[in-house]
């Protein structure tokens, strides 16, 4: 921990990962494995995939340690990685842009003892949701994804998608307004 209680920036704790700490390698991935997974397991729709491109950007963040330079938010490299395999996986595979982003059915509960009822509503709303999250264009459910699921700022965005802020947020936008209409 420095300065009391806060814990180690990411960058703080690649320093220490190129200094040659397991530790910090821990703490980075238990720190960011959540998001880089669900984001993955959006953009691909394949959890097996997702789960071993994880894997392999956690991977290229190790071999890359010494490499590592902090003039971007650590985040917004580990998504970049994370981006750059998943459509490379896309690319070898042979599958058109339109299929980035399906979503694997994943069931989620709100309430920890729903009744039968409410059970059905609630897969019934994530169909939904799944569905027009589909029918986004792969550049606005790239977007949102990473946005919603991977919480990265419009920013971060931008570095990762290569684009501006400005065209993040016209982007993330045209997304939700879109997905609006289509629930």
């Amino acid at each position: 921990m420095a300065r009391g209680d806060s814990p180690v920036s990411d960058e703080g704790l690649m320093a220490q990962l190129r200094d040659g700490s397991v530790a910090a390698f821990q703490a980075l991935y238990e720190r960011h494995h959540r998001a880089l997974f669900n984001f993955l397991l959006r953009f691909l729709a394949d959890r097996a995939t997702a789960e071993d491109l994880l894997q392999e950007a956690f991977l290229r963040v190790y071999l890359h340690r010494e490499t590592y330079r902090p003039t971007a938010a650590f985040r917004t490299w580990l998504f970049t990685i994370a981006r750059n395999l998943a459509l490379d996986h896309l690319r070898r595979r042979g599958i058109v842009q339109e299929r980035v982003g399906e979503a694997e059915r994943v069931r989620t509960t709100p309430d920890p003892a729903p009744g039968p009822l409410r059970r059905v509503e609630a897969g019934e709303e994530l169909r939904r949701l799944e569905d027009a999250l589909r029918r986004l264009p792969p550049g606005q459910r790239e977007v949102l994804l990473l946005s919603r699921y991977a919480g990265l700022s419009h920013a971060e965005i931008a570095e990762v998608t290569e684009s501006s802020p400005e065209a993040v947020r016209v982007t993330l936008h045209r997304a939700l307004r879109r997905l609006r209409d289509s629930l």
